[in-house]
């Protein structure tokens, strides 16, 4: 799917307000909120300073709609797969086998929009240091992004191992499975070196999801079957 981040209309001033969010997006992601001044991301828009005031009424204000702008982007860009795995859950369906198909579906869509999308990786870096050292804007990332998209996993692969999904172990196991994609992005210069490469190619995104595929595969299963055999 082609998803615009911060999407807005050709007229000139909604352009000129998604210049300032694009940008305000990597200094707050190369800086920091404290760090990132309003003179130098007004100066890469190309606008002055001034038109954050105005656009927005402040520099914290741009840092909302910057967060705003990210949860809209992120419900869009996997509109289509959380459906699904929403549909299946409240169908109350219980087939182990279509809960791993899912799963795959999920972490590899996490996987190549993360290797592939340049946006993301600008993304990315302002979540790691929300992660790192939250402001009040987490909260919005959390209720909105992170907390909903975390418990439906959880859900899926509840319904996939046998687990109970609000148990402090599947909710830390879901966590887990979303570590095998950041791995390979937040770690990324270490896994091109150790391949002794520039950049990961297509054919590396397909074998990194065929790993996770398998883990998906093993982990389910023997979760599945000790839970069976303790029964």
């Amino acid at each position: 799917m082609q998803v615009e981040l911060f999407a807005a209309p050709p007229r000139k001033g909604e352009q000129a307000r998604r210049k300032l969010l694009l940008a305000g997006l990597k200094f707050f992601g190369d800086k920091g909120f404290e760090d990132a001044s309003v003179r130098e991301i007004a100066g890469a828009a190309g606008k002055n300073v001034a038109s954050i005031a105005y656009y927005f009424g402040g520099k914290e204000q741009l840092y909302h709609a910057v967060i705003e702008g990210i949860v809209t982007y992120l419900g869009t860009l996997f509109y289509e797969v959380a459906g699904e795995a929403r549909s299946f859950v409240e169908q109350g369906r219980k087939d182990p086998a279509v809960a791993v198909q899912i799963m795959k579906r999920i972490l590899r869509g996490f996987l190549m929009e993360h290797l592939e999308r340049e946006e993301i990786g600008k993304i990315r870096h302002l979540m790691m240091r929300e992660q790192g050292d939250p402001t009040e804007a987490f909260e919005i990332l959390y209720d909105k992004v992170l907390q909903p998209q975390h418990d439906l996993f959880a859900q899926v692969l509840a319904i996939a191992t046998g687990e109970d999904p609000k148990s402090p172990l599947l909710i830390l196991r879901a966590h887990a499975f979303f570590g095998h994609v950041i791995g390979f992005t937040v770690a990324r210069h270490t896994v091109l070196r150790r391949l002794g490469v520039k950049r990961l190619t297509p054919e590396h995104g397909e074998l990194i999801a065929f790993l996770i595929d398998q883990h998906v595969d093993f982990i389910s299963a023997g979760l599945l079957s000790s839970k069976a055999q303790d029964r």
